[in-house]
């Protein structure tokens, strides 16, 4: 189906114009010939009675309107033919159109599949830049996990609206999937967005309203600071309850 591009009416047709019809004309002429031929030979009864009976000049009147007659059958058969040829010449040139119009149509269509490839193309590039930052990520997950101050404990801290972005430490797909539909673009004709096949948001609630939702990274960001500070809070405790140790016991263990 070739199709049609942004702001263009439903059944609008792109291509060259229709040729005007040869076969319209000649039909008309041959229809006036046929209508003569018909009037010519309802006059000919007249003629071959007033011949029978012998009337002066009906013979000769009777011969002329004989000659008549096959002159309009000739120019009848004649402007048959023509029709035939013109009908004919009309066809090959409705096809001729349509060959001429399908061949802008697989330009056109080629054209589409190209700009398909080169933003594939790009999309492919996404991911494999994504793939790679995305093992960085987990690396420095890791390496946050193992820095893990001693005696403290990482708290459970989900984000987004009604937490739909996941855990904040954690893998992190839930918040690419909510990031990556928040950011679906519109499409042009108004009907949606064209949102990648797999990032659907969890929650109801933000999966009609995208344009609400709140940023991943900003997200992130807010909640790496409220587990920074929940840790530095952790510490201060241990720091306190140690030292208070140090100050009544002989223990090294108990104020470490």
């Amino acid at each position: 189906m070739f199709r049609r591009k942004p702001g263009e009416e439903a059944g609008a047709t792109h291509g060259p114009e229709e040729p005007s019809e040869r076969a319209p004309a000649v039909r008309e002429k041959l229809n006036c010939a046929l209508g003569a031929l018909a009037e010519l030979e309802e006059q000919v009864a007249e003629y071959a009675l007033e011949a029978a009976e012998r009337k002066a000049g009906a013979a000769d009147k009777l011969a002329g309107h004989r000659a008549k007659i096959e002159a309009a059958k000739t120019a009848a058969d004649e402007l048959a033919a023509a029709l035939r040829l013109a009908e004919r010449l009309d066809r090959q040139a409705l096809a001729a159109g349509a060959a001429e119009m399908r061949a802008e149509q697989l330009t056109e269509f080629k054209k589409e599949f190209a700009a398909r490839e080169k933003a594939m193309g790009t999309v492919l590039e996404a991911a494999a830049a994504m793939a790679k930052a995305y093992g960085e990520y987990s690396e420095a997950t890791l390496r946050a996990l193992a820095a893990t101050p001693t005696g403290t404990m990482i708290p459970a801290m989900f984000m987004g609206p009604e937490n739909s972005y996941g855990p904040a430490f954690g893998p992190g797909e839930r918040m690419v999937l909510a990031e990556l539909y928040r950011l679906s673009p519109e499409r042009l004709d108004g009907a949606g967005r064209f949102v990648l096949p797999f990032a659907k948001p969890s929650s109801e609630m933000v999966r009609n309203k995208p344009e609400e939702m709140p940023a991943g990274m900003d997200e992130l960001c807010a909640a790496h600071a409220a587990i920074i500070d929940n840790v530095a809070l952790q510490i201060d405790r241990l720091d306190e309850r140690a030292m208070q140790a140090a100050q009544t016991t002989t223990d090294r263990k108990a104020a470490a």
